[in-house]
């Protein structure tokens, strides 16, 4: 059993000095003031962070990892089309095995380095390259052991696409049985893993027919777990889901039955006001982009309507222009704030004062809820995802002189650098020491990626 402790703990939504976090075989058994952990595990290994802050690992709820190989080429498109025709595409067709898995490697590095413990990678590259054969579990398993190798903790969403016309998305496409068993197979066999979750996830209205959607939510319910789907990114989503199936985006998922407490939507941006209510009567949940959105011109997503109506709102790191899910949760909060012209946003969403601890959840404990992972907080029976972060770091002084909900709203407020952090743990286990990934050098890093560039 481990105790581990800091200068301040984050405990109860706020920072508390002389605290600490009772672990034992990887799981939270406690947190704290100090004497009662002492006294409730007298033989405990103490580690303390001296000049530090401890708080849970951040969530990236929504990632497509091997777009990490589109920056500085895809970051100034014309437009959303242009960028699909004429970066993403040509990306997935030249994608092999070995620039995935540097892709995959880069990706997940960057997140641990930013404080990230746990990802929702929405997986859909299924087909080799050149021949588009169905690869059965080849390329979700690289994916799958990049993450494991860096040490996060991942949602596998593993994508059904059978809704495919164009060149590039014959990289996605299998019929929806075979994509079903390919879920359920790889759900199978990772299902003591206690590090990797897999989840059912039809791409989109457009790259999933009514059938794969009906499929996905029956094993969803099957596994016992959330699945996920793209709806109303754009503008021009809502009106193919009128011309295809009769309604609105969330209307359509209404009418096939399949909206429910295990529905999450990515995006949601063009969601109308009944939609929304809807949502929230269903008990689905949203992970919103707001990065990647603002890149591609997508639009702002109402998330203060969301959180009111009472969704649970995460975030995620989308095309990973940034892995940085506390960059995220702030630039969610800073994008209320330009649309409504008033500061206070998601951190007010039920009208009466500002709780930093609202936008923290975002980066948090709502993206584990999403992703169905037992973390996200420190409490009682969650698994010991936690990072440390240097409180003399200029990218959270003087916040972190004063502890409490200071350093809260710090975290997503003004902790943007990676610099601030020190140490991150998964299940109790680092996986990042004095600011260096321990599963993958910066050398070894670099050269995969040089190699994947060809």
């Amino acid at each position: 059993m481990e105790l581990y402790s800091a200068d301040w703990v984050h405990t109860a939504r706020t920072f508390q000095s002389a605290h600490g976090l009772l672990v034992d075989r990887g799981r939270v058994v406690a947190v704290g003031p100090l004497p009662e952990l002492r006294a409730q595990a007298p033989g405990a290994r103490e580690v303390h962070f001296a000049g530090q802050a401890l708080a849970p690992g951040g969530v990236s709820a929504h990632s497509h990892c091997f777009q990490v190989l589109l920056r500085g080429a895809g970051d100034h498109p014309r437009s959303f089309k242009d960028w699909v025709e004429r970066h993403l595409y040509p990306l997935v067709l030249s994608l092999d095995e070995a620039a995935l898995e540097a892709a995959a490697l880069l990706c997940f590095s960057q997140m641990a380095l930013a404080g990230v413990t746990a990802v929702g990678e929405f997986h859909y590259v299924h087909t080799r390259q050149g021949d588009f054969t169905p690869d059965d579990a080849r390329l979700a398993e690289l994916v799958i052991g990049a993450a494991r190798r860096v040490g996060l903790r991942v949602g596998f969403l593993r994508t059904l696409y059978d809704r495919a016309s164009r060149e590039g998305q014959k990289r996605f496409a299998e019929p929806w049985p075979d994509a079903i068993a390919r879920t359920r197979a790889l759900a199978a066999r990772y299902a003591d893993d206690p590090c990797v979750r897999v989840l059912p996830a039809p791409h989109s209205l457009h790259g999933a027919s009514r059938e794969a959607i009906e499929a996905a939510a029956a094993l969803a319910e099957e596994l016992d777990v959330p699945w996920h789907i793209h709806l109303a990114e754009q503008q021009d989503d809502v009106s193919y889901a009128k011309e295809h199936t009769g309604f609105t985006p969330l209307f359509a998922l209404e009418r096939w039955g399949v909206l429910g407490p295990r529905t999450t939507l990515v995006h949601g941006i063009w969601l109308t006001e009944p939609e929304r209510k809807l949502l929230a009567e269903r008990g689905g949940a949203l992970v919103t982009n707001p990065t990647t959105n603002m890149l591609l011109g997508d639009g702002i997503c109402p998330l203060r309507e969301l959180l009111e109506a009472g969704v649970p709102v995460a975030v995620g790191t989308d095309m990973n222009a940034t892995c940085n899910a506390w960059l995220e949760a702030r630039t969610a909060e800073m994008l209320q704030r330009v649309d409504r012209l008033e500061m206070g946003q998601l951190s007010a969403a039920d009208g009466g004062q500002p709780q930093p601890g609202r936008v923290f959840d975002l980066a948090t404990k709502n993206g584990a809820r999403v992703l169905g992972l037992e973390a996200g907080s420190l409490e009682p029976g969650r698994w010991a995802d936690f990072v440390t972060v240097d409180l003399d770091d200029p990218s959270l002084l003087p916040a972190s002189l004063d502890g409490g909900d200071a350093l809260v709203s710090a975290f997503t407020g003004s902790m943007v650098a990676e610099s601030a952090v020190r140490n991150v743990y998964v299940g109790g286990r680092p996986i990042v020491q004095a600011g260096q990934v321990l599963g993958i050098d910066r050398a070894e890093l670099a050269a995969r990626v040089r190699g994947a560039r060809g």
